[in-house]
């Protein structure tokens, strides 16, 4: 019976004993592998540009607009203004529902009659293509 007894305690402590599968890795030393730094600088990028009111900058189209006068809260003391501009030559404008076709010269010039206290103008271009920019302009008269 002891024998029996001391057959089974070797068959359990034999099951009991993990058998390695692989053999462990070495882990690397300071003297074997200096650290490395694996972050990539990053560049600051702006998350916006801004552009100045009066303006809409060259699109893929090639359509542009620009504002030379009044400036955005403009102070005028006079009952009538001369929106002056430039866009590509054949581009239509639109200014406070005036409509007018820019020239070879690329310039346009249009009055606009205003209002006593703020004026709203809307300076729409478009091209054949069914392309637009537009500028918001506010104008105050203060007589």
């Amino acid at each position: 019976m002891n024998k029996l007894r001391a057959l089974l305690i070797l068959a359990l402590l034999g099951a009991c004993v993990p058998t390695p599968t692989s053999a462990p890795l070495a882990s690397p030393t300071l003297a074997e592998s200096p650290p490395t730094n694996t972050a990539v600088p990053q560049s600051i990028m702006p998350t916006a540009t801004i552009a100045p009111a009066q303006t809409s900058g060259p699109e893929t189209s090639g359509l542009w607009l620009q504002i030379t006068s009044p400036l955005d809260e403009a102070v005028v003391d006079t009952a009538q203004v001369d929106v002056l501009g430039s866009a590509p030559a054949d581009a239509v404008i639109s200014v406070n529902d005036e409509i007018l076709i820019v020239g070879v010269d690329q310039q346009f010039k249009v009055s606009v009659s205003l209002e006593e206290g703020p004026n709203l103008i809307e300076v729409i271009a478009s091209d054949e293509d069914g392309n637009e920019v537009s500028a918001l302009l506010t104008v105050t008269y203060e007589p």
